[in-house]
């Protein structure tokens, strides 16, 4: 089995905060807003690490350009 990258968690967890924001909107409950508050913190902590995975790839691009100089 192919493990996920990051981008596809943040992906797959934008997808389950969408249903459950519609299941929210639908009906108030106190269970659809705490599962739609719980996907955007997923979303959230899943946005930072691949900020981090980007930054991080771009800054050894960046090394490997300046030793291959």
């Amino acid at each position: 089995m192919i493990k996920d990258d990051t981008h596809d968690k943040l992906t797959k967890a934008y997808m389950e905060y969408f249903k459950a924001n519609e299941a929210y909107m639908s009906r108030k409950s106190h269970r659809t807003h705490l599962a739609s508050r719980r996907w955007l913190r997923k979303i959230r902590e899943l946005a930072k690490e691949r900020m981090d995975e980007i930054h991080s790839d771009y800054q050894t691009k960046k090394q490997a350009e300046k030793q291959g100089k």
